[in-house]
């Protein structure tokens, strides 16, 4: 008898401690969820807070977040911010880290540990100062500042004042870009004088004084649009809406202008001093600057090794692929003009696109929050330095209204602007934005999640899907009397279009890691059938000034096909091409390592 209570008494001091044990578990479960919450508002806070710009298309209304709604900044470029800003990263990283992951619920460790990665991969940027551009020709400050500027919302009256004081401190900001860009001279790692003559005639001929001060600028005429929508509304009198146009006018004359002409100047003075015409293999560390950019830029983290013969064993399939159909099929060229593609205007084809993925992609988190899209053409002024299209993202808590640009510089018509609206609209990145932001307002996630970018998740995701898209082209010119045949033009397109990037990516690994030259670069070309010299100097040029950009888009789209791969192996009769897109959507922007751990 005595042994039985004695056994009793044992069981229950041992329930008592699990009992006190899952008591601790719980309230030090609750004290790092809170530490979590309070780290990751404060971050979002401070992040906003710091760049207007930025902080406009993110979120729609900053008080929502404890952002006052006057708040006008610009984080300039200077050695003492640059410094300043690597303590803040220090110190949010050592925070970061003393939080346990392992007691917080699923999303908020896996945002943890992904901003955990964002940081430190902010302070290994630092380690190599002077290393990035700015102001590169294809995608710097100077040409996409006023796409920026000419699609800034004007909800109430408030942002009028808000985009105004932003224009005042304009001046202030691209010097700062002018002194960051003399210590990367006194650094030698200045841009290359053909860089210098592009950016230089950029800051020059983008902002006309002359179409300022006849108001026919597109920031002038942008700006009264969206001034003629509030007065319409009722948010401005008449008389307001003229004095904000006045003041624009003058603060692009007396501000804007002068401080681009300024910037100019400063490159200009500078041209001569860049000592590396080549990739950034030929920079002191350019190699691991390089491999370091390589991996956050598409978010792969596999070694550049065996990216490259990822790369070589695709580009040997797709180019033997060709070859088999224009050997089996000699007329195919001609095909590719003869191919008569319905007439349809861009939302058409929109309109198109979105009924004919039904069946391979899942449908809004909320169907009835299906945004509107304007199809806007880029600005004269700016066709020389845009790209063929853009798909500007909208803020978190508004996406009722999406804009994406076509350059009519190429005048794209026909199956190009079919694929291309793919790749910008649906089911490119308005659905995939648009469905993430979507989702995670029905899940309440956390606003820091704002705060991550993924460009290879991003630009792979679109470009994978503009090659779905050649299938949908085909459906669409079955359905107008194409005949079989002429489908096969848009196979050897789509493989034709895959071979070109695979190719870009290549060069850029060998010029930026393996250190290849112009004239190893235009052997290479002449192979493809590309022997125009200014053609491979344009090729050459781009791939030397916009590092890592090629494969964001197509290592992101193989990472995304492999994973395809390897579900329909795993999953057998599970699989389908909704849950497998379902997947990639829901697990959201991110690393392709977590993607592959989400598919296992």
């Amino acid at each position: 008898m005595n042994h039985f209570f004695k056994k009793r008494t044992v069981l229950r001091t041992v329930l008592s401690i699990l009992l006190a044990l899952a008591m601790l578990l719980t309230a030090s479960a609750g004290l790092q969820t809170l530490r979590f919450h309070r780290f990751s508002a404060e971050l979002f806070r401070e992040e906003m807070s710091s760049d207007t710009l930025s902080m406009h298309y993110t979120i729609a209304f900053p008080e929502t977040y404890g952002i006052p709604k006057d708040t006008v900044a610009l984080t300039p470029y200077s050695h003492d911010s640059q410094e300043e800003s690597i303590r803040q990263l220090k110190a949010r990283a050592r925070t970061a880290a003393s939080i346990k992951a392992p007691l917080l619920a699923r999303e908020s460790r896996s945002l943890l540990l992904l901003l955990r990665a964002q940081l430190a991969d902010r302070l290994r940027e630092a380690e190599f100062p002077y290393y990035a551009e700015p102001l590169s020709p294809g995608s710097g400050v100077q040409s996409t500042l006023p796409i920026l500027l000419a699609e800034y919302t004007f909800r109430n009256k408030q942002d009028v004042d808000n985009y105004l004081a932003l224009l005042s401190q304009l001046p202030a900001y691209l010097d700062g870009i002018a002194v960051y860009e003399k210590e990367k001279a006194d650094a030698g790692l200045f841009m290359s004088d053909s860089a210098a003559d592009q950016v230089t005639t950029q800051c020059y001929e983008i902002l006309s004084a002359e179409t300022l001060t006849d108001d026919s600028h597109f920031l002038c005429t942008t700006f009264a649009q969206r001034l003629q929508a509030l007065t319409d509304a009722g948010l401005l009198t008449e008389e307001e809406a003229a004095s904000y146009r006045e003041k624009n006018r003058s603060l692009l004359l007396t501000c804007v202008q002068p401080a681009y002409e300024s910037l100019g100047d400063s490159i200009l003075l500078l041209k001569g001093s860049g000592k590396n015409e080549q990739g950034l293999s030929h920079f002191p560390d350019g190699k691991e600057y390089y491999a370091q950019l390589f991996a956050q830029t598409t978010g792969c983290s596999r070694p550049l090794t065996e990216v490259k013969q990822l790369l070589l064993k695709r580009m040997k399939e797709e180019t033997q692929a060709l070859a088999l159909l224009v050997q089996k099929y000699p007329d195919l060229p001609a095909l590719f003009k003869s191919s008569h593609f319905p007439e349809l205007s861009a939302p058409e084809m929109l309109d198109d696109l979105q009924k004919r993925m039904q069946d391979a992609f899942p449908p809004m988190p909320e169907p009835d929050s299906v945004p509107a899209c304007t199809v806007k053409e880029v600005s004269k002024s700016l066709e020389d330095y845009c790209a063929p299209a853009f798909y500007l993202t909208p803020p978190i808590d508004d996406n009722s209204e999406n804009s994406i640009y076509v350059n009519q510089k190429e005048n794209p018509s026909g199956v190009e602007l079919y694929t291309t609206l793919a790749h910008e609209g649906y089911p490119g990145h308005l659905y995939q934005t648009v469905y993430d932001q979507l989702y995670k307002r029905r899940s309440h996630a956390n606003p820091a999640y704002a705060l991550l970018h993924y460009g290879g998740y991003s630009e792979g995701w679109a470009l994978y899907v503009e090659f779905l898209s050649y299938d949908y082209a085909k459906e669409l010119l079955l359905e107008n009397g194409a005949e079989e045949n002429e489908l096969l033009a848009l196979d050897a397109l789509r493989l034709n279009r895959g071979i070109q990037l695979c190719l870009y990516s290549l060069l850029d690994l060998e010029i930026h890691y393996e250190g290849a030259d112009f004239e190893a670069v235009c052997k290479t070309l002449r192979t493809f059938g590309i022997d125009d010299e200014s053609v491979c100097r344009d090729i050459y040029d781009y791939i030397v000034q916009e590092p890592a950009n090629y494969p964001k888009y197509y290592v992101g789209c193989l990472e995304f096909e492999l994973l395809k791969e390897t579900a329909k192996e795993k999953w057998q009769d599970a699989y389908s091409d909704v849950r497998f897109h379902q997947t990639v959507l829901e697990t959201g922007p991110c690393p392709f390592e977590m993607l592959w751990e989400r598919m296992e």
